[in-house]
């Protein structure tokens, strides 16, 4: 049975949730803590409650979500598992039927109904057939077992029409958990039930790997089989404790079953973990179960202990697939990629299809972070990706290509699929910024991608796409632009997915700018070689004297534009498409142009006229400078400036992550500003 549809109501995060899955693999992408995870543990506790494996299945499933404790089972906390506690948890998983499933219903049909007579009598199943003798032979228990195949029999023919199994789980204070449908809920017990210990037709496998350390012991035959059925659902992190024992008891199972198991490591150790093969396996000379890897490349010979976190959990994840998933099964998989790096993450996806989920029809719904893995997704055609954002918004991740966007973000120097995996992607004037911000505001780099940006005419340009691709249904991420100041404002206008904000002050370095922890930093620390005021006074003047340093820049700067003259470089639109003849033609008109407005200067007396027009503007602006100087200069200059005088010799982004870090301490003003301006644009 496969998975074909998702209600989730007041479960954990989830608020509401509704969503289809296809066949084969059923990938979801989302930032940090919108959910993904929620999702699995939603149908797992549905199938934990309403068609347990084992009889400790369900109490197992509570416990890992915190909802009961090991030491008062009795007492259940549902503020663990309720968003609201006021409202009801409802779950609901609508399995599809195979043709497979639909021939086996005759044959199970006497299972069926013993399997419900058992549960209206409180008969544990997991006791086995003998468990109902008894019962069965009373007449009593003749009638019960005649009433539930009249039960079969009018329930039967709904579900081979609909082809679906309903697992509908409502948990809530006043009445406890219930499910919606007694049929399907047997029904899938039952088809379950039929199978060996070491078999399963739903499977779990959390991100929690933590593997054994050490010597473990080894158990082959009941108790073993009694783990492997808790490892399926109820104790899904008890897979990676089992490496050892999974692999020592197909060795000893059949020769067949030896076989088997080369083939599989053979197909690990030849596409993932290339250069690697199992040598042997027993008891070393020091009395501990040894299971030996040889490299092939060096010759080298190691216990299997000896791999990394990462190649150990592949190797049980794609075991266990292989030997323990029925065909036509379901894995739940979260985040694979963990302890891999990305050239293995690339392989994952296509190894695990082409080799397992294809061949075997087996239904994948994995949650993961990796950019690689989702890349991969997108490429095939037997992959689904879904983008979970927050508040349970979910939507099919669409294959057409969308070239304003990806275009756009790609000269941007980011993706789509960056995008999905953060809750926005923050773009920023340099990389010092991106830094800054990174140290500023560490609690956010779960959800937030920083990135850094430049040329801002360009960036202007790319950002006209984006709206432009929002508007036209193309984008449904969140992008934000935070821009300097400098002496310009941007034209364009935030829109609902793509955010854009100038900073009040000139950049983000004049946020900074706080003379008393500056001076305090530099005397301290000795990273002055020179020049440098041994008291505030005399530094505060420094500052100021450093800082109108740029105002004479602009001064100079300003009177020049005021004259407005031509300006003489080359255009492209100017030569793009043309003659030789008329290109020169075109160039040589704005050279004429200049020549008759300046061939009539003198040098002399222009001269003076530029230097008292420059005075009389620097007279103007020069107090209104000296009193709003940390806000109006350029904070990036004043820094350059202030190593250049005074032979700062710290490293300039380690001096300004130490001085955020001292302003952020001390709540300078300067920081108070930054905080509430940056929370305002992500708000």
């Amino acid at each position: 049975m496969h998975l074909q549809e998702l209600t989730i109501k007041n479960f954990r995060s989830l608020k509401e949730l509704k969503m289809g899955f296809s066949p084969g693999v059923n990938l979801i992408v989302g930032p940090n803590a919108v959910g993904k995870t929620t999702v699995l543990e939603a149908i797992r506790l549905a199938k934990a409650v309403l068609a347990p494996r084992t009889a400790d299945e369900t109490t197992h499933v509570l416990l890992s979500l915190g909802a009961v404790s090991q030491q008062l089972p009795q007492m259940f906390n549902f503020r663990a598992i309720a968003k609201d506690d006021s409202q009801p948890v409802e779950i609901t998983c609508g399995y599809k039927l195979s043709d497979a499933d639909i021939s086996l219903l005759p044959r199970i049909y006497n299972e069926l109904c013993r399997a419900m007579v058992a549960a209206q009598q409180g008969i544990r199943d997991d006791r086995g057939g003998l468990a109902l003798v008894q019962f069965l032979s009373s007449p009593v228990g003749k009638a019960s077992l005649a009433q539930a195949g009249k039960f079969v029999d009018e329930h039967l023919p709904r579900v081979v029409s609909t082809r679906t199994c309903n697992l509908s789980l409502v948990i809530d204070l006043a009445h406890g958990m219930s499910g919606q449908d007694y049929f399907s809920q047997t029904l899938f017990a039952v088809v379950e039930s039929r199978l060996s210990p070491f078999k399963t037709t739903f499977s779990y496998f959390p991100a929690d790997r933590a593997l054994p350390q050490g010597e473990i012991a080894i158990q082959l035959g009941t108790p073993d089989a009694h783990q492997q059925l808790q490892s399926h659902n109820a104790t899904p992190a008890a897979k990676y404790q089992r490496l050892k024992n999974t692999i020592f008891a197909a060795m000893v199972e059949s020769t067949e079953s030896k076989e088997r198991l080369a083939q599989i490591f053979e197909t690990i150790f030849g596409t993932l973990l290339v250069g690697r093969e199992i040598k042997d396996f027993g008891i070393n000379k020091h009395g501990q179960a040894s299971i030996l890897v040889r490299d092939t490349s060096t010759g080298e010979v190691f216990d299997i202990d000896a791999m990394s976190s990462g190649e150990k959990g592949l190797i049980l994840t794609f075991l266990v697939i292989a030997r323990s998933l029925e065909d036509g099964g379901l894995i739940l998989l979260d985040e694979p990629e963990l302890h891999l790096n990305p050239a293995v993450c690339k392989l994952l996806l296509p190894f695990l299809l082409d080799n397992y989920l294809v061949p075997k029809q087996i239904q994948a719904i994995i949650c993961s972070h990796s950019s690689e893995i989702f890349s991969t997704a997108m490429r095939r055609d037997d992959c689904t990706a879904y983008h979970l954002r927050q508040g349970g918004v979910v939507s099919e991740v669409r294959k057409r290509d969308q070239p304003e966007v990806a275009q756009a973000l790609r000269l941007l120097g980011t993706s789509e699929v960056e995008e999905m995996l953060y809750e926005a992607v923050i773009f920023v004037e340099g990389q010092d910024d991106v830094d800054l911000l990174e140290e500023a505001f560490p609690e956010m780099l779960s959800r937030l991608k920083f990135r850094d940006l430049s040329g801002r005419a360009e960036v202007e340009k790319h950002i006209a796409r984006l709206q432009e691709a929002e508007q036209a249904g193309q984008k449904e991420s969140l992008t934000y632009f935070l821009f300097d100041r400098d002496d310009r404002a941007t034209r364009l206008h935030p829109t609902a997915l793509v955010k854009i904000k100038q900073w009040n002050r000139y950049c983000m370095e004049n946020y900074l700018l706080e003379p008393e922890l500056i001076f305090d930093l530099v005397r301290n620390e000795g990273y002055a070689t020179k020049n440098f005021p041994s008291s505030i006074g005399d530094a505060k003047a420094l500052f100021q004297e450093i800082a109108k340093a740029q105002l004479l820049t602009r001064v100079i700067r300003e009177t020049y534009e005021s004259y407005g003259y031509p300006d003489l470089s080359m255009r492209m639109k100017e030569i793009v498409g043309r003659t030789l003849h008329d290109a020169a033609a075109s160039q040589f008109d704005r050279i004429d142009a200049v020549q008759q407005k300046v061939a009539s200067l003198d040098r002399v007396q222009w001269t003076a006229e530029f230097v008292e027009k420059c005075r009389r503007l620097l007279q103007e602006r020069e107090q209104d400078w000296l009193d709003s100087w940390i806000k109006k200069c350029s904070g990036k200059q004043f820094f350059q400036d202030l190593y250049a005088r005074c032979g700062i010799v710290i490293a300039p982004l380690k001096f300004k992550r130490q001085l955020l870090k001292e302003c952020k301490f001390s709540g300078a003003e300067g920081w108070k500003l930054l905080e509430s301006e940056f929370k305002a644009l992500i708000k």
